[in-house]
């Protein structure tokens, strides 16, 4: 899995702009095959500030929408941002749940292994 990462730092005056944009692509982009997730977060400390996380099962599918025309209206919202944008690409390759919370947990000896077990099922 590839992650892609874009922060960005957008003047109050821009926000609405911005956030139009970059809002109408996020549906779209999520029906994308290969696209496992794509999300826009605000972040709570600095109200200028905005992460866009996109989620992709191949190299092949990002390339595509790196390429594409919605990525072209990503690129002038990117444009609105105060400063340079940080964007990194990141190749995962292993994900686990709670199970690693639970592990940990046990083996400092603040959970029992019934516990842990009973934790990691669903509701």
């Amino acid at each position: 899995m590839i992650v892609f990462s874009l922060s960005v730092l957008v003047p109050a005056a821009d926000q609405a702009d911005f956030l139009s944009s970059v809002g109408a692509l996020l549906e779209p982009t999520r029906v994308v095959p290969d696209c496992i997730a794509c999300r826009l977060y605000a972040d709570i400390e600095d109200p200028n500030a905005f992460t866009l996380v996109e989620e992709w099962g191949s190299q092949a599918a990002l390339d595509r929408h790196l390429t594409s025309s919605a990525y072209k209206t990503l690129v002038a919202a990117i444009e609105l941002s105060a400063r340079p944008p940080t964007i990194h690409f990141d190749r995962v390759e292993q994900r686990a749940g709670i199970e690693v919370i639970a592990a940990a947990r046990h083996a400092q000896g603040l959970l029992s292994l019934t516990q842990s077990r009973s934790s990691s099922r669903p509701c």
